[in-house]
């Protein structure tokens, strides 16, 4: 199983984007609204407590993003994913318009969208998504 990051510089994008990914059995996603940072050219000055401000990270006109999570089954449904972002973005060597990350998910606690989830398919049970333990685990 995949976390699907998507960082959209144009988040009017986001729609067509989720509706792309729902054809493709995509079935839920976390969408978030962001502000790009960039990082200065210059230092940026320090703050009265000698620490950085994140302030001084954003731009003087705020440019807002947009930050979509999903989980996937596989590493071929992350790549025909990614596939539909540029075609709707644009080719991913031709600008700078969105970035996408396919990060493996170790294990999983809560409801982590069930439909996104496959029932186990194999055997063994090796993909089968974690379970929760049985009992606590012990704090002391």
């Amino acid at each position: 199983m995949f976390l699907l990051l998507l960082m959209l510089d144009n988040p009017n994008l986001m729609d067509r984007v989720l509706e792309a990914w729902a054809k493709l059995g995509i079935r839920g996603a976390h969408g978030l609204e962001s502000a790009a940072c960039r990082v200065p050219e210059r230092p940026p000055e320090r703050g009265p407590t000698g620490f950085l401000s994140f302030a001084s990270l954003l731009p003087a006109s705020r440019t807002c993003s947009a930050v979509l999570l999903a989980p996937v089954k596989s590493q071929a449904m992350a790549e025909r994913a990614a596939e539909e972002v540029a075609r709707i973005v644009g080719p991913w060597a031709e600008g700078h318009a969105a970035a996408m990350l396919a990060l493996p998910i170790a294990a999983t606690w809560g409801n982590i969208f069930p439909a996104a989830i496959a029932p186990a398919s194999a055997e063994n049970g090796d993909d089968a998504p974690p379970r929760e333990p049985e009992q606590p685990l012990d704090e002391s």
